[in-house]
Parts: structure tokens; C-alpha cells; sequence
């Protein structure tokens, strides 16, 4: 099974986001099924087989996170990372 350091290893190779596929590829020959991440810390989880899971540290401290959206008020904000809670589960 997969270790937390076999997927950084494997994430530090990817320079470009041409090179996701590649490091996708990678960590599915490591075991990986699944992923989710939450972008408000920047948490995942990598999952396995029979209910293997992997979890890192956050990378950043908790964003608070807004009851309602404000699709107004977001549209004329500057570009930067945005406290919107999302939740990205790839499978393989």
C-alpha cells in the first residue's frame, strides 16, 4: 500500500499542469482509488483498497467560510484564493 510519502514524492515531479495526468497515472500504481481534498485548508485524503486511507497535515490554516454566496460582490473581487468551500473527489 501506498505511504503519505510515496504520493509527495510523486506530487514534487509535477512542474506544469500538463504534468497532472502523468502524476495521476503515478499515484493510481501506487494504490490510490480515490482522493478528496478540501480547499478550506487544503486537506486530503487518499484512499485504498479495502478502506486504506492516508491523510497529510493541512497545508493552511482553516478559511472561515460563508453561509450564502454573493455572486455580485465575488465577481468584483480581485483574483485571489476565495474562501468558497469546495470539494473535489476524483476516481480512478
Amino acid at each position: 500500500m501506498f505511504t503519505l510519502e510515496d504520493i509527495e514524492l510523486a506530487h514534487g515531479k509535477i512542474k506544469s499542469g500538463a504534468e497532472f495526468p502523468k502524476y495521476i497515472q503515478e499515484i493510481k500504481g501506487l494504490g490510490v482509488t480515490a482522493f478528496d481534498t478540501c480547499v478550506t485548508d487544503s486537506h486530503t485524503i487518499y484512499f485504498g483498497k479495502n478502506g486504506f486511507q492516508a491523510t497529510p497535515k493541512p497545508q493552511y490554516d482553516a478559511m472561515t467560510i460563508a453561509n450564502k454566496s454573493d455572486k455580485d460582490r465575488f465577481r468584483h473581487l480581485p483574483h485571489k484564493p476565495s474562501s468558497n468551500f469546495f470539494k473535489n473527489k476524483a476516481m480512478f
